[in-house]
């Protein structure tokens, strides 16, 4: 049987002794919905966005805080490229729109992370399914995905 991300980003987790909370709630399409069923600030959810570098053809992931927007000059100046939002992010990553999680890592892709998710101290973020949701402590997400730091939201 082939693991869901859902359970990769679990044993992910397990494996370096993070604790965190997962839920199962109904399908969230947006952002705005996910903060309403979680009952938490939309600054505090962790929106990934699947982006193609024109030149390179590769595809990165950026992740920022829910209510705020992608930059598309200040990403441009970080990859060195123009870029684009994937065409079809559910061929390159496997989740379908909406359910992206913020760990690059678990779906192939190298993460970028906005310096304002540091705000929160706890993320929110759906784990590869729009079903299932996981929280955990920003300093623990850092620690295990890596990200890139950067400036990436207007």
């Amino acid at each position: 049987m082939i693991a869901s991300i859902f359970d990769n980003i679990r044993f992910l987790l397990d494996s370096a002794h993070v604790k965190y909370r997962t839920a199962h709630h109904e399908p969230t399409y947006t952002s705005e919905d996910a903060s309403r069923i979680r009952g938490v600030p939309l600054h505090a959810g962790a929106k990934a966005l699947v982006i193609r570098g024109s030149k390179t053809k590769q595809h990165f992931l950026f992740v920022m805080p829910a209510d705020l927007r992608l930059d598309g000059k200040k990403a441009k100046a970080i990859l060195g490229e123009n870029i684009s939002f994937a065409n079809e992010p559910e061929a390159v990553t496997g989740c379908v729109k909406g359910s992206v999680p913020p760990f690059g890592s678990v779906i192939g892709l190298q993460t970028y992370a906005d310096h304002r998710l540091a705000e929160n101290d706890v993320i929110h973020f759906n784990a590869g399914s729009l079903t299932d949701s996981i929280n955990m402590k920003y300093t623990d997400y850092l620690a295990i995905e890596k990200p890139i730091i950067v400036d990436i939201t207007e």
